[in-house]
């Protein structure tokens, strides 16, 4: 009887093994590799957090006057009266005065239109048009320092139309960028 009793207690351990234990066993296997995944994600969240905290040092040790540089090449938004006080004071040198500024926002609204996160652009377009009336050669310096201006514009037309006086009335569209 001895025998048929240890047979039937390895029996009903097996079964026991198989039924609850497993299972157990099986789940707490999940378990231990979650917590690892946690464990390496708070790692990476630890190593991003110092690389951010360094970043933002460094940040701060840049003086504010560059700062203000910086957002002036290429600035988080439109900011249509600070272009065209911009314009008006390169225009201002030369005795030209800026009339009729037009912006035409040149972010792409159409829903039809599916741009993927990773082809998206880091910076949006305007369209920024401008006409005043001036002789050629202030036309042609007021052109050379929007070439050397901090902000970034593209002249995509410029068109004049004579008159009899030696004025032109001109006419300016530049194509200008800001960070989205």
């Amino acid at each position: 009887m001895n025998r048929t009793t240890a047979l039937i207690l390895i029996l009903l351990s097996g079964a026991v093994f198989y039924t609850f234990t497993s299972k157990q066993y099986g789940e707490a296997q999940a378990l231990a590799a979650e917590a690892s995944e946690y464990r390496s994600v708070i790692g990476n969240v630890s190593r991003i957090a110092e690389a951010r905290d360094n970043l933002l040092s460094s940040y701060e040790t840049i003086p504010q006057s560059e700062k203000d540089r910086l957002m002036k090449v290429l600035p988080d938004n439109v900011d249509a009266v600070g272009l065209a006080r911009d314009l008006d004071t390169i225009a201002s040198r030369y005795g030209i005065s800026i009339k009729s500024v037009q912006i035409e926002d040149q972010a792409t609204t159409d829903p039809s239109t599916i741009v993927l996160p990773e082809y998206a652009l880091p910076y949006d377009k305007a369209l920024v048009s401008f006409s005043f009336v001036s002789t050629y050669s202030n036309f042609e310096k007021f052109l050379g320092d929007l070439e050397k201006s901090l902000r970034i514009m593209d002249v995509k037309d410029a068109s004049f139309q004579t008159g009899e006086t030696g004025l032109y009335e001109h006419r300016i569209t530049v194509e200008t960028y800001w960070l989205k």
